[in-house]
């Protein structure tokens, strides 16, 4: 029978126990995330070349009006929120692959993702605009 009041070193486990393993637990992702990232990536590729086409076509080979105007507008608005989310997806990518999370990473995805929403509320707004012109050039 065991003593517990009367504990020596007999009962002290002693050896080298491993902390790199337990520090790095924080940093493990899953496979699906980084998945779904790349595909979202490709799909940024492809929206940004289309956009691409469109502004060169409407801003030099086609007559300027009011419309073409709001569609112009609105493919230079969605370029941008296309390269934002790029970045921030490069960024994550980066930093779940390299185990990198400071503040700086904190800090940047935070100014990356205001710019994201401002220029996806300027996209959403001048699809509005647009539907409001129509709306009431039909009246």
């Amino acid at each position: 029978e065991t003593n517990t009041t009367d504990l020596s070193l007999s009962y002290v486990t002693s050896g080298y126990t491993v902390t790199e393993a337990v520090d790095q637990s924080w940093c493990i992702t899953e496979n699906s995330m980084l998945i779904i990232s790349g595909v979202c990536i490709g799909i940024c590729l492809c929206g940004l070349v289309g956009n691409v086409v469109v502004v060169w076509f409407l801003g030099f080979h086609m007559k300027k009006s009011p419309f073409t105007i709001y569609v112009l507008n609105l493919a230079i608005a969605d370029f941008s929120l296309l390269l934002f989310l790029l970045v921030i997806l490069l960024l994550y990518i980066i930093s779940t692959v390299y185990c990198i999370f400071s503040f700086r990473y904190h800090l940047t995805k935070y100014i990356l993702m205001d710019l994201f929403l401002f220029w996806y509320f300027a996209s959403m707004y001048l699809l509005t605009a647009m539907s409001m012109e129509r709306c009431l050039s039909v009246l």
